[in-house]
């Protein structure tokens, strides 16, 4: 009877010491701080733009962005400019007619009273160069044609397109008016004009010309 009192002590001791050593580990789980691992670094960041600030004017890929010159057209402006036009063409005022490779027309706001290494420029009406066009004078749009100022030091100057441009004009009475033009052999030589137009039964007239500058230059 002893050793059964004996034996159930011995297994109730082995029992109790089991479930403490199990409960040890399952506390020390419980209380331990579950910790992850961290993220991997974010290589795909969006990129934020921003407005342009004010005060910097916009870019492209050909360099800084220019608005299209707006030039006012009128019936009466526009025969002007085709006496300008003519004259300029028929009298050869830059002296590189025969040595240009193509006769290119614009439309200008500018003065041309001095040089202008960028004037806003625009197409004329496409019937107006049409009625310019002669066999001597192949005339076209600005637009139509290739300009490569000095593109290379030994290129010869013949065969370059010769730039002809009509700017502002000023009406000072309904039968006269002086017209701005401009001339620009390819960046080798370029120049600037006023023309005096005065209202004839026939249309408008050049009555005088000065030419207010000439020089070379490197932009046509």
């Amino acid at each position: 009877m002893q050793v059964r009192d004996t034996v159930r002590r011995l297994q109730i001791s082995a029992f109790v010491t089991g479930v403490t050593l199990v409960a040890v580990p399952l506390g020390a789980q419980s209380g331990a701080k579950i910790l992850t691992p961290p993220k991997p670094a974010d290589t795909t960041r969006a990129s934020v733009s921003r407005p342009p600030s004010a005060s910097a004017p916009a870019t492209s890929a050909s360099g800084a962005a220019r608005p299209t010159a707006v030039v006012p057209q009128s019936p009466v402006l526009d025969s002007i400019r085709e006496v300008v036009f003519r004259n300029l063409l028929e009298k050869d005022r830059a002296g590189f007619a025969t040595l240009a490779s193509a006769f290119c027309l614009s439309l200008s706001t500018d003065d041309f009273k001095k040089a202008n290494p960028a004037p806003d420029r625009v197409d004329p009406p496409e019937p107006m160069v049409r009625r310019l066009a002669t066999p001597r004078a192949p005339a076209r749009r600005a637009s139509t044609c290739t300009f490569a100022p000095n593109a290379a030091a030994a290129r010869p100057v013949p065969g370059r397109p010769l730039l002809y441009s009509v700017g502002a004009i000023d009406l000072s009475s309904p039968d006269r008016a002086e017209a701005a033009a401009g001339y620009n052999y390819d960046g080798y030589s370029a120049g600037g004009y006023t023309f005096t137009v005065d209202r004839s039964d026939s249309g408008w007239v050049v009555k005088q010309w000065r030419m207010e500058w000439t020089a070379r230059t490197s932009t046509p």
